[in-house]
């Protein structure tokens, strides 16, 4: 049986009361009608093997739709093993997804690098933000989670399990800060959620290289984006240590790149030579934007991941290619370098990679006049190929 509002403002109306001293609306929620026909919204339920009738106000000051509310959350208190009570008495406010997700955000969204900030608070507002709103993170079921997961990763399977990592970073954190002691997500295994991101092994041979070259040539789109993906295939940069890159961080009198350590992916800094080709092309953009060398529509603010990549999506689609993306760029000059003779030392730094072994801790050493004459041997080669 449910109870009906306009049932409650009959009663409420009368002197006089008869009729049966509750009304269930089911799952432990009553309404407790006296024979002066006052009504108080009741809980009933055993917790702790002890029987609980709690109450939860009085008829109209508390409304219906309020008593459902509380009563839920009840529930949720009672599930989780906690008094029901608290739901009345403030002892603990519970916890939202929302306000798990915000907290995040604020206090260590903000720690991480520009790029990665940027890429959480999307994840945040396309898929965690009002997924679960006013309900209590500590008793979601785990089913509910996985529910949730699987319906995103029926469309875009690496996505849902990239989003899981996050979302486990999310609870993770608030966990360590005692916002909340536990969730269902922890029940949640990695593998069972979409697909693992692949890792890369596409490796654009130098007349691949060549046909992306002309393509991106011939392709209308600014200055900008065509030099930052042009650049990146010559250095074997990442692409964000480029994108973000100012006009500072050039020493064309030395002849030297240097990646800050903000923008590091290391969190040391990268420095590269500027080789002949790219010293042209270089030069060309410093003529054409000012201290962000790589803007998008606003000239003061550097081009955002989501337009790169949208640009090279037009690139790749004109092309008879297999798939391939700008982070496969780095493979082809590793590989390539390789091919030409470079050491492998030398093509670790040209790639931004810190060394390992005792090489890491005690040779700070950039080979760059070394990593010069690996990046003109490579340019050489490719453009052998460009104008074949």
């Amino acid at each position: 049986m449910t109870i009906l509002d306009r049932q409650l403002k009959l009663i409420a109306k009368q002197d006089t009361y008869e009729g049966p001293s509750e009304i269930s609306d089911g799952e432990g929620l009553v309404a407790r009608i006296s024979p002066t026909a006052n009504i108080t919204f009741q809980y009933r339920c055993r917790f702790n093997g002890k029987s609980l009738r709690i109450k939860i106000g009085k008829y109209p000051a508390t409304t219906l739709k309020e008593a459902r509310r509380k009563h839920k959350i009840m529930m949720e208190l009672r599930e989780s093993g906690r008094n029901p009570e608290i739901a009345l008495t403030g002892e603990q406010d519970f916890v939202t997804f929302d306000d798990c997700v915000n907290y995040w955000l604020k206090h260590y969204v903000p720690t991480l690098k520009k790029g990665t900030q940027a890429l959480y608070h999307s994840f945040a507002k396309n898929y965690f933000l009002g997924t679960f709103p006013d309900r209590n993170v500590e008793t979601i079921p785990a089913r509910e989670w996985m529910q949730w997961l699987d319906a995103i990763s029926a469309e875009k399977p690496k996505t849902a399990n990239s989003i899981f990592t996050q979302l486990r970073s999310c609870l993770n954190f608030c966990k360590s800060k005692f916002i909340i002691e536990r969730t269902d997500v922890d029940r949640i295994k990695k593998q069972n959620v979409g697909a693992r991101p692949e890792n890369g092994n596409r490796v654009p041979t130098w007349s691949e290289l060549a046909l992306i070259w002309q393509a991106i040539e011939r392709s209308r789109a600014s200055t900008a984006n065509k030099t930052l993906h042009q650049l990146t295939m010559l250095w074997g940069n990442r692409l964000s240590e480029l994108r973000l890159a100012r006009r500072s961080h050039f020493d064309m009198k030395a002849g030297i790149w240097t990646v800050p350590k903000e923008l590091s992916k290391t969190n040391k800094p990268i420095r590269r030579p500027i080789p002949t080709k790219v010293r042209s092309i270089l030069e060309r953009v410093m003529e054409t934007y000012d201290d962000v060398l790589f803007p998008g529509q606003d000239l003061n603010t550097p081009i955002s991941i989501s337009a790169a990549n949208r640009y090279i999506r037009r690139v790749r689609a004109s092309l008879p290619l297999e798939a391939w993306r700008t982070h496969d760029f780095r493979r082809s000059l590793s590989t390539g370098a390789s091919e030409l003779g470079v050491m492998p030392h030398v093509v670790e730094k040209m790639l931004g990679h810190e060394l390992g072994g005792v090489l890491a801790v005690y040779n700070k050493h950039d080979w760059l006049e070394k990593q010069l004459e690996g990046y003109e041997l490579y340019s050489k080669r490719l453009f052998n190929e460009v104008y074949r």
